[in-house]
């Protein structure tokens, strides 16, 4: 089958696109599905890039990619819930079963959580119990942009910080993937919507799909637009996806009482954080690492019926991989990076 492999660490020009790396086996309770998309995600440039947390570890060569949805071609023996023909997309995201989370039907907090890798591929192997039907009317460019933003900022904003209509969300980074999504679910809750951009081009897609007030977060005191929009009171919950250059401003921009979710740390690890602001305004702060395949389902629903939708800005073949990977690491891209695995 044709697929991108990396053999070493570094950067983009370190995949190989080869047309005879063989096709993978499923197990008694996996499926083997058919990709003719699938799309890049900032983990796969932190694995490219061979980052040394344990999540990140790979070994070489290595197919990677996250974002799996295709038609199924063969299903293990002890497979019940699908058949070949079925559409799907999989959860990337799993938790152990055996720690004390898991024991406990808590598998939101499990610490051993594992993503699966070996989406840039045209055939991969994925367990019945991450899989999830889609219809036939989901195109297969919306299938593969889905599955890891979209559950990511379900957990994010729905399961974690129980956005409400009645809240305000501030959402960094509004056409980055994730913040992407995470417009798309707050617009499904009617929620009251302030995002931002850092482009003129990603500013005009912005208030082509919301009605909310859009900031340029380069240019604009972030801060002083959100207190002035909400008379004073802050936004009942913050988006947070981007880390260091950002946390401190979500903790002022933040109303008395908000909820903060963070699941993500692209400008840098290490928060300055004031525990006065903290105490004061009695911010809850939640952090996110794993999308429940109970969330999974509920937001694949969604898609089912066309509520959701991604935002796709770019689509190249898996011969240009490595431009892709480019073009996510500049950050020019407004939406997803779309990979077309047939061309």
């Amino acid at each position: 089958m044709r697929a991108a492999r990396i053999y070493k660490h570094g950067g983009p020009e370190v995949f190989q696109v080869e047309d005879d790396v063989p096709e993978p086996t499923p197990g008694p309770s996996d499926v083997l599905i058919r990709q003719t998309r699938t799309s890049a995600n900032h983990r796969d440039v932190w694995i490219r890039k061979g980052l040394p947390d344990e999540t990140f570890q790979v070994e070489l060569p290595a197919v990677l990619g996250v974002d799996f949805s295709g038609e199924i071609v063969e299903v293990g023996k002890d497979v019940t819930q699908f058949s070949v023909g079925d559409r799907i997309i999989a959860n990337p995201q799993f938790a152990c079963g055996h720690c004390h989370a898991c024991r406990g039907q808590r598998p939101q907090f499990c610490m051993n959580v594992d993503i699966a890798n070996g989406s840039y591929a045209q055939f991969a192997v994925v367990r019945e119990s991450q899989a999830i039907r889609i219809n036939e009317s989901v195109s297969a460019d919306a299938a593969a942009c889905f599955a890891n933003i979209y559950i990511t900022a379900w957990e994010m904003l729905i399961n974690r910080a129980k956005l409400t209509p009645e809240d305000t969300v501030f959402i960094w980074a509004g056409t980055g993937g994730v913040g992407s999504a995470a417009v798309d679910i707050a617009k499904l809750v009617n929620a009251k919507i302030i995002t931002t951009a850092g482009q003129p081009h990603k500013l005009d897609i912005l208030r082509k799909r919301t009605s909310g007030l859009v900031l340029d977060h380069y240019r604009d005191d972030v801060v002083a637009e959100v207190m002035e929009a909400t008379h004073g009171v802050g936004a009942s919950v913050v988006f947070e996806h981007t880390g260091a250059a950002t946390w401190e401003r979500s903790m002022l921009l933040a109303s008395a009482g908000a909820r903060i979710v963070n699941a993500g740390l692209t400008t840098g690890q290490t928060l300055k954080t004031d525990a006065v602001v903290m105490i004061i305004k009695q911010l809850t702060m939640m952090g996110y690492s794993l999308g429940t395949m109970s969330g999974a389902r509920a937001a694949v629903s969604f898609l089912n019926n066309g509520s959701l939708s991604p935002l796709i800005g770019e689509t190249v073949p898996l011969s240009r991989i490595s431009d892709a990977h480019r073009m996510l690491e500049e950050g020019k891209v407004a939406g997803k990076i779309l990979v077309n695995l047939e061309e």
